[in-house]
Parts: structure tokens; C-alpha cells; sequence
């Protein structure tokens, strides 16, 4: 206290810096600021600790960060520490420093020490986190029937291959709004040619195989990155996912570029391969290039609106699966209660001295094992029966996909013959890609539709044998 005393006398002699008499208008203000801060320190510290407050008022509002000028621990002051500010300091040099100053270093050394610990601490957490395996799933049925897996990545994993899916649908929407695009346009290139012509048809065909080159392409190194690393393994790592999604992007980034440089390409096919003129092709890639452009808007707000869809689908999915872990848990669960309650009756009627501690031992050795032979006889019967019922779902959902799929072919087909694309292109662009976006929504309804019917009948399932094991445990109580 004495010390601190003393501290505040020097402070108060050597108050009068250069920074303070060359601009007294903020000397005013820092005194005043200063006098509140103290006034409302006094209110709600305890005595002892006043001067000290004061003290570290003072310091704080007296000597900036920035002045030349800083407080030693004894009261003086130290010059030299401007002038050596931008030298750097070794580790074992000795250096005279402020309080702050000090308090600064050992605050950074410790933080350089938790920052390093935590960094090794990240490092382990992410390579433990990324070792984590889980079961390789294709369909959500295919999660409710599983035992002992990880359900929270099973259901993420599925939620990756949902954005894959939407990936390639708007892919193959961009392309068939493509190939529409480029029909107007060569109707505008031609006006004299009809859309039978063998030119225009021609030309017409050459873009589309090179699109469905360019597709089946892409498929392939899809696929071929799916399987890779796959092997006869039912599990899979998220090291491996992980991997996998990096590819996946880098593919579909080159499909991309691969599409826009084959739309480039066609203003030289035009002029080289049908002679049209320069002038003629660069407008037609000018008007196809705009509609382009206008589409993928289009693509682009169908897309997030579809992936936000995707996620609120995903943790309906995870609900579910909840829902079935719950259900087995609770089997479990009252598997051990019983085993309680007879455990408990046991050593009743041993304290009541109608059974020997013999007997009552080996009475609860045998319920013991009896009621977890049935606990494991039911987790092997719902994995088979459950598994059965997925089958039946996949093929049910398969068997719907396909009908669904040729009725929306039948009605792309009667909509792009109905239409007058050259009238009011926007209008048209506009009106296919609802087409389109409602086709694949019913495609996602139709999904969830048989998810939910295959939950519905996996809960059923559950209760059944749950009814089943309850009456049988009460033979045996």
C-alpha cells in the first residue's frame, strides 16, 4: 500500500507530459473522464483497494499505448523505449518494461502456450474425428434396419449423395434448356430452314451427342471415384468421404468448364464445318450466351431453394431413425427393469427365509440368462425381418421411380410440342424450368413418401416383438 502510495505521489508530479500541455482541450476531457471513473470505482470498491484503483486509472488514462513516454514500477520514466520499440527482443535479453508491458508478454506467452496445446489438441481431435467409421448406406431404408452404427453419420452421408442428385438434375435440366436455347437460335440463324431441315438437324445433333459425351463422361469418373478404395467393405471413414466429396467437386468443376468451352466451340463449328457467316455465328453466340446466362439464374435460385429442401429432408431422416433407435433401446431397457424387479422379489422372499441364498442365486442366474436370450433372440429377428422390409420398400420405391419417370418424359415431350419457344423466349424458359422443377419434386416426394412407409412398418415391427417379449416375460415372472 505504501509503495503504491508513492507510485501515485510521482504520478502526480510528472503528470504534466507533452502530449497533455499541447492539447489541454483533451486534458480537460481526460480529467473529467478520469474524476467519473474514479467516482464510480470509489462507489463499488472497498477502501483497501482505492489507491491502487486510482493508480491504475491514472496510469491508463495518462499514458496511452502510444506515447513516447510510459511509467516505470518505480514512477520514472523510460525514453529508450521508443527508440528501441521496433528492435527485437531476444529471449534472454534483458529489457526494462512497464507493468502493462509485462503483463502484455506473459499474457501473449501464455496464450502462444494454449494456442500451440490447443493446436496439437485440434490436430488429434480431427485425425480421431476423421477415423470414425460408420456403414455404407445407398437409401435411408436401409439406416432403420442397421444394428450398432453411427445413424448421425449414416444419415449425413446420405445427405451428401441428395446433393450430388440435385447436382445432376439441374445438370441435365441446363442441358436440355440448352439444346432448347440453341434451337431458337438457329431458328433466328435460319429463318428459310424449318426444324425438320437435315441442316438444322444436323447441327442440332451434333450438339447433343457432344453433350451426352460430355455426360457419360462424367458419370463414369463418378463412378469410378465411388468405387475407388471401396473394396468388399460394408464400412466406410470419413477420411474416406471426406476424399471422395474433394474429387467429386474437382469432376463437376471440369464438367463445367468442359460445357461452357463446347459452347464456345460452336461459332467455329458453324463457320467452318456449314459456312455460315462471321457475323451471322457471333450473333447467334452473343443471343446464346444471354439466354444462357438467364438460365443458370434460374438453376441458381431452383438450387437453393432444393438444397434447403434437401436439409429439412434430411432431418426428418434423422428423426426417424431416432424414433426406430429408440424403440430398440427400450427393449434393453426393459429387459433390465424386469431383471430388477425379479432380483428385488428374490431377496424378499430370501429375507422372509423361503429361499436359501443357493437358490436364490441360482433362480436369478437363470432369469438372467433367459431374458437376455430373448433380448438377443429379438435384435437378431428385427435385423432379418427388418431387412426383409427394406427390400421390399427399395424394390416398391424402384417400381414407382419408373413409372414416374416415363409419365414425366411423356410430359416434357407434349409441353415442348405445345410450345411456341420463338414467340416469348423468357416466358418459355420460364415455363419449361417449372416443368421441371415440379418433376423433380415429385421425384423427392415419392422418395420421402416410401421413408416414411418404410419407418411406419419398422415401428410396427418393433412394437410387435416388444408386445411379444412382454408377455413372455411375465410367464416367467
Amino acid at each position: 500500500k505504501d509503495d503504491t502510495q508513492n507510485l501515485l505521489k510521482n504520478l502526480e508530479s510528472n503528470a504534466q507530459t507533452p502530449l497533455e500541455t499541447g492539447s489541454p482541450s483533451r486534458r480537460r476531457k481526460r480529467e473529467v473522464q478520469m474524476s467519473k471513473d474514479k467516482e464510480a470505482v470509489d462507489e463499488c470498491e472497498p477502501p483497501s483497494n482505492s489507491n491502487i484503483t486510482a493508480f491504475a486509472l491514472k496510469a491508463k488514462v495518462i499514458y496511452p499505448i502510444n506515447q513516447k513516454f510510459r511509467p516505470l514500477a518505480d514512477g520514472s520514466s523510460n525514453p529508450s523505449l521508443h527508440e528501441n520499440l521496433k528492435q527485437a527482443v531476444l529471449p534472454h535479453q534483458p529489457v526494462e518494461a512497464s507493468p502493462s508491458s509485462s503483463l502484455g508478454s506473459l499474457s501473449q506467452g501464455e496464450k502462444d502456450d494454449c494456442s500451440s496445446s490447443s493446436s496439437v489438441h485440434s490436430a488429434t481431435s480431427d485425425d480421431r474425428f476423421l477415423s470414425r467409421t460408420f456403414l455404407r448406406v445407398n437409401a435411408f431404408p436401409e439406416v432403420l434396419a442397421c444394428e450398432s452404427v453411427d445413424i448421425d453419420l449414416c444419415i449425413y452421408s446420405l445427405h451428401l449423395k441428395d446433393l450430388l442428385h440435385l447436382d445432376t438434375a439441374l445438370r441435365q435440366e441446363k442441358h436440355m434448356m440448352f439444346i432448347q436455347i440453341f434451337k431458337m437460335c438457329l431458328l433466328d440463324l435460319l429463318p428459310k430452314k424449318k426444324s425438320d431441315d437435315e441442316l438444322y438437324q444436323k447441327i442440332l445433333s451434333k450438339q447433343e451427342n457432344d453433350l451426352e459425351d460430355l455426360e457419360k463422361g462424367l458419370q463414369v469418373k463418378l463412378s469410378n471415384t465411388e468405387m475407388s478404395g471401396a473394396g468388399d467393405s460394408e464400412y466406410i471413414t470419413l477420411a474416406d468421404v471426406e476424399k471422395k466429396e474433394r474429387e467429386y467437386s474437382e469432376q463437376l468443376i471440369d464438367n463445367m468448364e468442359a460445357f461452357w468451352k463446347q459452347m464456345a466451340n460452336i461459332q467455329h463449328f458453324l463457320v467452318d464445318q456449314f459456312k455460315c457467316s462471321s457475323s451471322k455465328a457471333r450473333q447467334l453466340m452473343m443471343t446464346l450466351t444471354e439466354r444462357m446466362i438467364a438460365a443458370e439464374g434460374l438453376l441458381c435460385d431452383s438450387q437453393e431453394l432444393q438444397a434447403l429442401d434437401a436439409l429439412e429432408r434430411t432431418m426428418g431422416r434423422a428423426h426417424m431413425a431416432k424414433v426406430i433407435e429408440f424403440l430398440k433401446l427400450q427393449v434393453q431397457e426393459e429387459t433390465r427393469c424386469r431383471l430388477a424387479a425379479i432380483s428385488r422379489g428374490l431377496e424378499l422372499l430370501a429375507s422372509e427365509g423361503k429361499l436359501s441364498g443357493r437358490q436364490k442365486e441360482e433362480l436369478l442366474t437363470q432369469q438372467h440368462k433367459a431374458f437376455w436370450q430373448e433380448a438377443e433372440h429379438f435384435s437378431r429377428e428385427f435385423v432379418q425381418r427388418g431387412k426383409d422390409l427394406v427390400k421390399a420398400s427399395l424394390a416398391h420405391q424402384v417400381e414407382g421411380t419408373a413409372k414416374l419417370t416415363l409419365a414425366q418424359e411423356e410430359e416434357r415431350r407434349s409441353f415442348l410440342a405445345e410450345a411456341q419457344p420463338t414467340a416469348d423466349p423468357e416466358t418459355f424458359l420460364k415455363a419449361f424450368h417449372e416443368v421441371l422443377e415440379r418433376q423433380r419434386l415429385m421425384q423427392c416426394d415419392l422418395e420421402e413418401e416410401e421413408n416414411v412407409r418404410a419407418t411406419e412398418a419398422v415401428v410396427a415391427l418393433c412394437q410387435k416383438a416388444m408386445r411379444r417379449r412382454r408377455d413372455t416375460g411375465k410367464e416367467a415372472v
